[in-house]
């Protein structure tokens, strides 16, 4: 689900080409989140089953657009989220509510270019089973019009954080910012920074 327009105005972002129990935590920095997404101690967590679900079932539904320039690779997605609550109570159905975005690179030189991508906010249902998880269902927030009264029905009680995490443009970046980085250094690319559209490169 592509975010409304008035949200993808506020990222300063073109993506039109470049296409915890029960609790609120504040806005995390980039550095906490990409910590929670890879695994801890070898033991896996339920960050890595989000970040598995955005690549395979939501991001591949993007286009991958042309090669860009010497473009040496496909395209690769990195997924990146700010938390806005967990439930953890039932292990068969864990919820993870978060602001949820996908961005498809093709490296081009040291730069990852955007070529698609989007938001995708709502709630993850994750099952437990041993030390494996798995996302089962994903509730995401619906386009124009029904964007608010589906946000407001699915976040609920996390609803204001969501939109103070929302109209953070600021963490936004940086937590996105650390995932490409993380990406490049665990994948070995050459990549230095990430550009979008009609944007000036981002260093990381």
């Amino acid at each position: 689900m592509m975010v409304a327009a008035a949200m993808m105005a506020a990222m300063s972002l073109s993506l039109t080409s470049c296409k915890e129990k029960g609790k609120s935590p504040t806005p995390q920095p980039a550095e906490a989140n990409v910590e929670k997404e890879n695994t801890e101690n070898g033991t896996e967590t339920y960050f890595e089953a989000i970040d598995n679900y955005l690549t395979e079932q939501i991001a591949s539904h993007y286009a991958e657009g042309e090669k860009i320039g010497d473009a040496t690779s496909g395209v690769v997605c990195i997924p990146c989220h700010t938390i806005v609550g967990v439930d953890e109570q039932d292990s068969t159905d864990i919820k993870v509510w978060g602001d949820y975005w996908v961005f498809n690179y093709r490296l081009s030189g040291d730069t990852l270019k955007c070529v698609s991508g989007g938001s995708h906010p709502g709630l993850m249902h994750v099952r437990q089973t041993g030390g494996h998880f798995e996302v089962t269902a994903f509730d995401g927030v619906e386009d124009g019009s029904r964007f608010l009264p589906s946000a407001r029905r699915i976040f609920a009680g996390h609803f204001a954080d969501f939109q103070k995490i929302a109209a953070d443009e600021k963490n936004r970046q940086q937590v996105r910012t650390a995932a490409v980085a993380a990406y490049a250094e665990q994948h070995h690319l050459a990549a230095t920074m990430y550009q979008d559209y009609g944007w000036p490169p981002v260093k990381f």
